[in-house]
């Protein structure tokens, strides 16, 4: 299941991100999203995860202080018709 990190600075380290998302499960991909505001990267981290434990993470994680700025997450819905 993939999420989607903002609030995020430009200094991030995606090393360390991954590492530090690896906690929730294994990450299968971390990808750093450059376009738009560069003050203001997004990742989307590919978690081996269920959906359940992706809501749950995003909530957990949603909302903390990291690297001097505040996280938000969110489950990045899959497109489709998985309905």
């Amino acid at each position: 299941m993939k999420l989607i990190l903002s609030g995020l600075g430009p200094e991030t380290d995606p090393g360390q991100l991954s590492e530090r998302m690896s906690r929730f499960g294994p990450v299968l991909g971390l990808e750093p999203v450059l376009e738009g505001d560069p003050d203001r990267p997004w990742f989307i981290v590919d978690l081996d995860i269920p959906p359940t434990a992706a809501t749950a993470v995003a909530r957990r994680i949603d909302g903390i202080y990291f690297n001097g700025r505040f996280l938000h997450a969110t489950v990045m819905l899959p497109m489709g018709g998985d309905s």
